[in-house]
C-alpha cells in the first residue's frame, strides 16, 4: 500500500480529529492533558488552518498530520520568546495513528515541514512538547532540536520545553 502525502482540506477535519485522538491518547491516560488528547473539530479546524497542514493518507484513511505556522501564532508569542523572534516556524500538532507508528511518517512529515519552512525564508524550527513526554523529546533530539526554554500553558498539567533546531 501506497501513501499519499498531500495537503489537509477542510472536509479532513472530522478524519485528523479521530487520528489526534488516538495517537495522544497514551499521553491523556499518562495524565498529560494535551489539547490533542480531547479537542474538538472546532479546535481542529482552528489548528490546522492556524498554518500550513499536511495529512498522509492509506487506502482512504488519515494516520498522519503535522502543521507549520510561519510565523508561529499569536498564543505561543504569548508564552514563547522564540516564537517572537522573527524567521522563526513553528511546527504543530504532528501525530501518527499508533497502529502507523514505526513507519518513517512523523519523520516524514518532519522533513516536509522543514523544507516548506526553509523555502519561506525561515531559519529556525521550533516546537514545544510536555517535559514529562521523554520519548517525544527523544525523537525531536534525533532530527536535531534542543531544549530551549520552559513554558506553561493556561490548564495544562505539565510544563512545555521549546526546542528548536536551525534550519
Amino acid at each position: 500500500m501506497t501513501n499519499t502525502l498531500r495537503p489537509a482540506l477542510d472536509g479532513d477535519i472530522p478524519a485528523v480529529t479521530r487520528l489526534v485522538h488516538a495517537a495522544y491518547a497514551e499521553h491523556g491516560a499518562a495524565g498529560l492533558n494535551f489539547t490533542a488528547v480531547d479537542q474538538s473539530e472546532a479546535t481542529t479546524r482552528l489548528r490546522l488552518f492556524a498554518g500550513l497542514s499536511w495529512v498522509i493518507e492509506r487506502s482512504g484513511e488519515l494516520i498522519a498530520t503535522a502543521t507549520v505556522s510561519i510565523p508561529p501564532g499569536e498564543h505561543i508569542g504569548r508564552l514563547a520568546a522564540l516564537a517572537r523572534q522573527p524567521r522563526v516556524a513553528w511546527l504543530n500538532q504532528l501525530a501518527v495513528h499508533p497502529s502507523h507508528r514505526g513507519q518513517g511518517l512523523a519523520r516524514r512529515l518532519f522533513e516536509t515541514v522543514a523544507s516548506h519552512a526553509k523555502h519561506r525564508d525561515a531559519q529556525i524550527l521550533a516546537l514545544d512538547t510536555a517535559a514529562p513526554a521523554a520519548h517525544l523529546r527523544a525523537l525531536y533530539e534525533r532530527w536535531g532540536f534542543t531544549d530551549g526554554e520552559t513554558i506553561h500553558w493556561p490548564g495544562k498539567t505539565y510544563d512545555s520545553v521549546v526546542m528548536s533546531r536551525v534550519l
